[in-house]
């Protein structure tokens, strides 16, 4: 269509989970994050100068394409004030956290290309409390529910700074036995949330001082009342721009790379690119846990990389699992990466060695979940990473560094590592 022809309206963000669906805990759903185009795919034609592919449901007009591939699942989706995509992700990867997994919080752009984790999946961000339901506010937090269970969606109020996300800035806000889900923040400071003391769930006000709610909005005695929406003029998100990599590659993702290397190399599409400036670990404690290192490792004992790919279960017989297998194993149920537990296979995409500076850089399929394990001069493994990461087609993934320390400093000092170096300059 041409430029100015189509309504500027924008996407809608959804959960989907395909048919046959079952994520790491042999739950038979498993939901990503799509982003819907109600105009057939114009919208996207409007912004980038193509169309967007996907699932298309012409008798609607509508569009729908998946930006997010977790191995479980990611969910409740909403907008922050910048225009990011702020959800829920279950965290499955291996034994982590007793083969309980977490539920973190996490942040992500509209093409899904800028996955953040925010809070909950480190061993300091109270990983056996599910976060659910996050909010950001105007007072720089983000409120959320420390859900009960996996289940039900209720639980307590909690919050955690947006700008600084860190134990020390997370605290339990309700204090008086009460379930609580659905907060929403206002621009003006107050805090609406859903509460009930046993059964009967109203729409209250919060307040944060006392730890309890205050004045009450509406309580139908016959339902139960939640997902408080109120109605208020807002400002229109910052726009967070995506290049595209030219019309003839047909999708829309941030990419690192100048699009003239991109053509040379002539890699196909699906592949994506992802970047550590420092594979050094030295700041986790030795022990046999997925959250612990192997042994100590100095700066330049990383000598390679292994990148597992996670391939998502398709089951319709349940009985083909065995519940339990390798329950009787250090770290629990799902001590076997392909034990009958851990309910996903995992393959390798292959190894890249590190640079002697520690940095490393790497190429292999996008919109595919992998992990990343760091390896001494033996081959084997110190460090899993404890959550599931994927690229874009055409995008890349920075990592400032497994613990050793900030690429801030570095960077500042304009000292570039030698994969960065490697990145451009070289043929991958």
């Amino acid at each position: 269509a041409p430029r100015g022809t189509v309504p500027k309206m924008g996407f809608l963000m959804c959960i989907y989970s395909p048919e046959g669906s079952m994520d790491e805990f042999g739950r038979p759903f498993a939901f990503d994050l799509y982003r819907l185009d109600p105009q057939g795919g114009k919208s996207m034609d409007r912004i980038c100068g193509h169309l967007l592919v996907g699932i298309d449901m012409p008798n609607v007009d509508t569009v729908i394409d998946q930006i997010t591939y977790n191995v479980s699942s990611n969910f409740d989706p909403t907008l922050t004030r910048d225009g990011n995509i702020l959800y829920s992700s279950t965290q499955a990867n291996g034994t982590h956290n007793n083969s309980n997994g977490s539920t973190c919080i996490l942040v992500n752009n509209w093409t899904g290309a800028y996955p953040r984790h925010i809070y909950g999946n480190e061993v300091s961000e109270q990983p056996n409390a599910p976060k659910i339901q996050a909010k950001e506010s105007s007072d720089g937090y983000v409120y959320y529910i420390e859900a009960l269970d996996n289940n039900s969606g209720i639980g307590n109020l909690a919050r955690v700074s947006w700008t600084t996300p860190h134990a020390k800035t997370q605290s339990r806000l309700s204090n008086d036995g009460r379930l609580y889900r659905s907060p929403h923040p206002l621009p003006d400071g107050r805090l609406m949330v859903s509460s009930a003391e046993r059964r009967d769930f109203g729409i209250h006000w919060f307040c944060a001082d006392k730890g309890t709610v205050s004045e009450l909005v509406y309580d139908d005695p016959e339902w139960n009342d939640h997902q408080p929406q109120p109605v208020y003029p807002r400002y229109k998100p910052r726009w967070i721009n995506a290049f595209v990599a030219g019309d003839h590659f047909g999708v829309t993702t941030v990419t690192y790379q100048p699009f003239d290397q991109v053509n040379v190399e002539g890699y196909p599409h699906s592949w994506s690119t992802t970047i550590c400036f420092d594979t050094t670990l030295t700041n986790l404690p030795i022990g046999p846990y997925p959250h612990q290192r192997t042994k100590v490792m100095e700066h330049g004992d990383i000598k390679a990389i292994r990148v597992l790919n996670a391939v998502t279960t398709n089951e319709p017989d349940a009985s083909r699992f065995v519940q339990g297998a390798g329950s009787h194993l250090l770290g629990g149920a799902k001590s076997s990466s392909n034990s009958g537990t851990s309910f996903s296979q995992r393959r390798m995409f292959g190894y890249q060695y590190v640079e002697d500076d520690g940095s490393v850089v790497s190429s292999h399929p996008g919109d595919e979940p992998y992990c990343t394990q760091i390896l001494d001069d033996r081959g084997m493994a110190v460090q899993t990473q404890l959550a599931w990461a994927y690229v874009r087609p055409y995008g890349g993934r920075i990592c400032t560094g497994c613990h050793w320390g900030s690429y801030d400093k570095k960077g500042y000092l304009n000292i570039h590592t030698k994969a960065l170096y490697n990145w451009w300059y070289s043929d991958l």
